[in-house]
């Protein structure tokens, strides 16, 4: 039997790229702005970085903690995020949003993009998950760990790895179907 998504499915990655669009433009991306814009009291987006603040500040997460050394790799995932998660949410929001309109559906090549972006926005986020058990026993303690695993980043693990899935038998059931029209 072929895997035929139901119209909700894409209602409910509409919702999570339209989130995940808004947390990178207001919250992740601030790090690549100019200073001037949000660094000072009264500059544009000084109240992102208030926000970041205080999330720094309520949660103390080494991984959005801009200036901290020993993670490097933080940059780069930040980077892959603004070049990559940030166009490809826009344009899932593009796509899904004007789909029902009748302007175009998703195909192919879109099911192929959103399921290199759940494996990539999965395995950045699995890496995080995977560095909060490596923190300071004296500094986190295990409920704060779990805090982080089940709270902070593990819906952004789930959901992406859910898409993931989701893409995949869409694509597998777009290639049975040729391979079946190939041989009759």
């Amino acid at each position: 039997m072929a895997y035929k998504p139901k119209p909700w499915v894409d209602k409910a990655w509409l919702a999570w790229f339209i989130l995940q669009l808004l947390v990178i433009v207001f919250v992740d991306a601030l790090q690549f702005y100019p200073k001037s814009l949000y660094a000072t009291e009264g500059s544009p987006l000084h109240a992102l970085k208030r926000l970041h603040d205080y999330y720094v500040a309520t949660y103390n997460d080494p991984i959005v903690q801009w200036e901290l050394p020993g993670r490097p790799w933080t940059r780069l995932f930040g980077l892959i995020e603004v070049g990559f998660q940030l166009p490809t949410a826009a344009y899932g929001v593009y796509l899904l949003s004007s789909s029902s309109s009748s302007r175009r559906s998703v195909g192919y090549a879109d099911e192929m993009l959103f399921f290199l972006y759940a494996l990539e926005t999965a395995f950045t986020t699995l890496v995080c998950v995977h560095d909060v058990a490596y923190w300071d026993d004296a500094v986190y303690s295990p409920q704060q760990k779990r805090v982080f695993w089940l709270q902070l980043y593990g819906p952004w693990l789930l959901i992406p790895s859910i898409m993931a899935v989701d893409m995949f038998f869409r694509l597998q059931a777009r290639l049975a179907a040729g391979a079946e029209r190939k041989t009759k």
